[in-house]
């Protein structure tokens, strides 16, 4: 059904870049090889490039200023333990079921003598506004919010996040991972009252390797390496012209069909979680039901272990996730975070599989890719011996 073609639903993981991307940074290597904070004639071109592309993409989020990174995690890591660094000793707030970039900011928050809260999450992965409303209190330095959730796809209820730390720790920094989210739902910074957002480039058709963390007017952060100075003193090391020039061409090309795109992509979900639960009946979309991101379906097949149909469809050139690419290869063994966090045993944890989609999937690659894992699920559950011994 495939035809010669490989199916890529993968796309939460990261995407493929746009050959106008490529072709940018090929000739920005060529052009602008000079190092941007060289004063002779090899240096401007190289700042002008860079500038440019700040300049864009801190316009796209009504940002005040930006801080170009190596990608989203260290974003992440720059908002929250940056904006905590300056701050008294007290606590950082995120959710159970975040991602590790963000989790995993508890051992560099340690060194300033922050304490991080790890808060309970709903059903569908996010966190409720009286869980956060409870935990809120003067010593509160940070709050770090999953604007949309990498596995599940639900969208957190943002406004009155923000709403709740204003109130009740106004002098709190809120950091919002954006990494989802971008180039594919509107945001604005300033509008929404957050103080810095992370940002990754190969999650919409940019490079690899390559982020930024967009700033309030009022956000303070200390930076987390210092090195030479770079990025007014935020992020040391000598910028990567060539990704920050490809983000830019990538955001405007992700920006220009935003709405087209979400409309296409969540189509194509839709479609999917259709036809395969028309041959399952008994799968299960996990996520809110309407508070999501258009482009990720997260299902849960009872009776089928992801991985082994995972395998089964990758072999059919059909290729998809059983969960986030971060969690590394320890979670066969300590079962899904994420899974675990909104209430499944390991046993349902094994029968997740999430499909995530962009603009470049057309409809007969997801019909073509609902058919084969309908098809590899049910040879799946005919050897199972649970469904030998119901027969």
């Amino acid at each position: 059904m495939a035809g010669d073609r490989r199916i890529y639903l993968d796309n939460a993981a990261t995407t493929r870049p746009l050959p106008a991307v490529v072709e940018a940074m090929a000739r920005t290597q060529i052009e602008c090889f000079g190092n941007p904070s060289s004063s002779h004639s090899f240096g401007p071109p190289a700042r002008r490039a860079l500038e440019d592309a700040r300049e864009f993409l801190r316009g796209s989020l009504g940002a005040a200023r930006l801080v170009f990174t190596s990608g989203g995690s260290e974003a992440d890591q720059l908002g929250i333990v940056g904006s905590a660094a300056l701050r008294p000793p007290g606590r950082v707030l995120m959710a159970r079921s975040d991602h590790p970039a963000l989790l995993q900011c508890a051992g560099l928050l340690a060194r300033w003598r922050h304490h991080v809260g790890v808060l309970p999450v709903t059903e569908h992965g996010d966190l409720a506004p009286e869980t956060l409303f409870e935990a809120l209190g003067r010593d509160v330095r940070c709050v770090a919010l999953l604007h949309g959730h990498n596995e599940l796809g639900t969208l957190c209820q943002l406004d009155d996040l923000v709403e709740l730390v204003r109130r009740a720790a106004p002098d709190a920094h809120v950091h919002v991972d954006l990494v989802q989210t971008y180039g594919k739902l509107p945001f604005d910074l300033d509008a929404m009252g957050v103080d810095s957002v992370a940002v990754s480039g190969h999650k919409f058709h940019g490079p690899r390797g390559a982020g930024f963390l967009a700033l309030s007017s009022t956000a303070e952060v200390a930076p987390l390496l210092v090195a030479g100075g770079q990025e007014s003193g935020l992020r040391g090391g000598t910028e990567n012209v060539p990704g920050a020039v490809g983000m830019a061409i990538a955001a405007e090309a992700a920006l220009s069909h935003q709405a087209t795109t979400a409309a296409h992509t969540g189509t194509l979900a839709a479609h999917v979680h259709e036809r395969v639960r028309a041959a399952l009946p008994d799968t299960l979309r996990l996520g809110h039901p309407e508070r999501r991101l258009p482009h990720i379906l997260s299902l849960r097949l009872p009776g089928v272990v992801g991985q082994t149909l995972l395998e089964r469809c990758d072999a059919r050139q059909v290729a998809f996730s059983t969960g986030a690419a971060c969690h590394g290869a320890d979670e066969a063994q300590a079962g899904n975070p994420v899974l675990a966090a909104i209430g499944l045993d390991r046993r349902a944890q094994r029968e997740v599989i999430r499909l995530s989609f962009s603009g470049e999937t057309t409809h007969a690659e997801a019909a073509s890719a609902a058919q084969i894992i309908a098809e590899e699920a049910l040879r799946l559950r005919s050897l199972s011996p649970s469904e030998a011994n119901r027969r």
